[in-house]
Order: structure tokens, then C-alpha cells, then sequence
């Protein structure tokens, strides 16, 4: 049996964080998170994940969860269309998928019994200390840097990981410097399964689909919806009239395009400097995403993509830059005290 440390802190509240932070709770371990976010929870921002065995199994193991099958929508093919050709070859792959915020929230309320709209009842905390502690770095009370001793750090706080940069320097050759954009940016959006005709429905259902496109590509999945079920007669989150089509839409773009700077000047009164992507729902420009989706554009797509993006409402749409960060093959650091994890070992 492995040998858990007293005490540990956890540098970032992403699902990386959490599923680490529930397996050293459940074996007896003090465990803290640091967030510098100072909102009480996170944004969907409308997207996907994968649901593997993996998945299944810590939530089984390690979450007060019932009827797991229900927090994910099944597949059982990838279909691939090939510009207007919308059936052009199925595979056997097969990716369950679940919707980010929804697993966000099960294993947050496992943690610390955060309620939410997805689980409203969320199991009693456990008989043993666990912290989750909004960081912002230097007390603005004191205005001195806090600090915090523990047996084992992780770092799981993202793309722009404090902890990899300092355990890996920018300069680090086997490492590349964070934040790096790679050239493509990526178009996301929800569209409810009801939203759309039933052809496009039933394209779409159990299976993830993909439209190559001239110098870019569309990615399709469904997955549950992340809000409380009110239909006694559709109990499950990814039940048929409760699931989303989620769609990300990848261009190559120069990173010194306009559209990279797409947040509404009206909101905020501010605009979206490249390197604060994404630009959350709600912020982007009608305009940009009206440009984006021409009657030229949807008209290259297979059909069923065509319906989906044109149905796809501004206020469901983020966009995200897509970046690249590549470390080393291995994921410990000052000889197993100190751990990289998520996003934050690779993106």
C-alpha cells in the first residue's frame, strides 16, 4: 500500500486538483487548495471532457455518487465527414464524454460539500480537515506574502502554472515557454439536442463526429447538461431531452489578428488582451462571430455541421486561443515532495 503523506497543498481548483485532492482525503491526509480565482465556482465554459474507465473508477471509489452512467453521455462510433460528404468513414472508437463543469461539480461537492444546482444535496464532509483557501498571493489585509508548510505540493494550476515555473524555468531547454500560442484558435459552443432537426439529432447522437474542412476542422460531442434535472421523467442528466451538442471549431490564425481580440467593448468596458483567453460566453462581439460564420463557411461543412453552427447562439459561444506547453517525461520534481499535474505537466 502506498504511503500518504501527513499533509499536502494543492496549487489550482481544477478537476486535476479535486481528483487529487479526494484520493489523499479518503487516505486520512490534511489537505489544502490554494485558488487565486476569488469567484466561489467555476465556469463551464461550454465544455466537454472525456469520461473513461478511469474516471468512472475514482468516482466510484472516491465520490458519494449514484448511477454513474447517468453523469455521461455514451458513444459507440466516431464518424468522420470529409468536407460536404457527411458519412465519409465510421471507426471504432468509442468516447464516452461528460460535460466539464457538471464532473467539476460532483468532485468538489466530494471535497467540501459544495452545493450547486447539479448536486444539490452534496454528502457530508468527512471527519477530517480539508481547506479550500481563495489565494491571491499577498494578503490584502496584512499586505505580506502568506505561507503554508505541508509534506507534498501539486501543482495543478494550469497552462500558466506558477508551480512548473518554478520548479522548470522559461529558459529550461526541455521546456517550452509557457502561454506559447500555437497558431490555431478554437471556436466553442453548446447547442441544446432539441435545438436542432431531428436528421441533425440523430447524425450527432452516441457518437463523436468530426468535419474536416479546408485548413480547419470541427470537433462534435454530446454531452449531459450540467444544471438540476426537473423532469421526474427524465431523471438523468444525459437523458435524450437533457443533453447538448457541444461543437469546437479549430482555424489557424496569426496571432496578431483582430479577431484574437474579440471581448465586447460594451462589457467591462475593456477588451480581451490575447493572453486572457478565453474570452468567456457572453463577451465576444456578435459581429466576429456573424463573420465567422458566412453562408460561404457553412456552406464548405456537411450538413449537419452547417445547422449546428448557424443554430449556435452568441451567447453560448466562447473563444479560446489554443496554446502548447511541453515538459520533460516526468511529473516529479524535489525528490517526490513536489508534483505536476493536469494542464499544468502538459497542454
Amino acid at each position: 500500500m502506498a504511503n500518504f503523506p501527513p499533509s499536502a497543498v494543492i496549487v489550482g481548483r481544477s478537476l486535476a486538483g479535486f481528483m487529487h485532492g479526494l484520493v489523499l482525503k479518503r487516505h486520512e491526509t490534511n489537505v489544502t487548495i490554494l485558488e487565486q480565482e476569488p469567484a466561489a465556482t467555476r465556469s463551464s465554459h461550454n465544455a466537454g471532457i472525456g469520461f473513461g474507465p478511469q474516471v468512472e473508477e475514482l468516482l466510484r471509489e472516491y465520490c458519494d455518487v449514484a448511477g454513474v452512467e447517468g453523469y455521461y453521455a455514451p458513444a459507440v462510433k466516431t464518424r468522420l465527414a470529409f468536407r460536404k460528404r457527411e458519412n465519409f468513414k465510421e471507426i471504432n472508437v468509442v468516447r464516452h464524454l461528460t460535460s466539464w463543469v457538471l464532473l467539476y461539480r460532483i468532485l468538489r461537492a466530494n471535497f467540501d460539500g459544495f452545493a450547486s444546482s447539479t448536486i444539490p444535496n452534496p454528502p457530508p464532509p468527512q471527519e477530517m480537515m480539508e481547506m479550500l483557501i481563495h489565494f491571491m498571493f499577498i494578503d490584502a489585509t496584512t499586505g505580506k506574502e502568506p505561507s503554508l508548510t505541508a509534506d507534498l505540493l501539486i501543482g495543478a494550476d494550469g497552462i500558466n502554472s506558477i508551480i512548473r515555473e518554478l520548479v522548470l524555468p522559461s529558459k529550461t531547454p526541455t521546456c517550452s515557454p509557457k502561454n506559447e500560442y500555437s497558431g490555431y484558435i478554437a471556436w466553442r459552443g453548446t447547442v441544446p439536442e432539441t435545438s436542432v432537426s431531428a436528421s441533425t439529432r440523430q447524425y450527432f447522437s452516441n457518437r463523436t463526429c468530426a468535419n474536416i474542412l479546408p485548413r480547419s476542422s470541427i470537433i462534435t460531442y454530446t454531452i449531459p447538461s450540467d444544471g438540476v434535472v426537473t423532469d421526474d421523467n427524465d431523471s438523468s442528466h444525459a437523458s435524450p431531452r437533457q443533453r447538448l451538442i457541444n461543437f469546437v471549431w479549430c482555424l489557424p490564425l496569426p496571432s496578431d489578428s483582430p479577431t484574437i481580440d474579440v471581448r465586447s467593448p460594451n462589457r467591462h468596458n475593456q477588451k480581451t488582451p490575447p493572453k486572457h483567453h478565453p474570452v468567456p460566453t457572453g463577451l465576444i462581439q456578435p459581429q466576429i462571430w456573424n463573420q465567422q460564420k458566412t453562408p460561404i463557411m457553412l456552406n464548405l461543412m456537411a450538413e449537419p455541421f452547417a445547422e449546428l453552427i448557424s443554430t449556435c447562439d452568441i451567447t453560448l459561444v466562447l473563444l479560446t486561443k489554443v496554446n502548447d506547453t511541453v515538459c520533460p517525461n516526468t511529473a516529479s520534481f524535489h525528490n517526490g515532495k513536489v508534483f505536476l499535474v493536469g494542464v499544468a505537466l502538459v497542454a
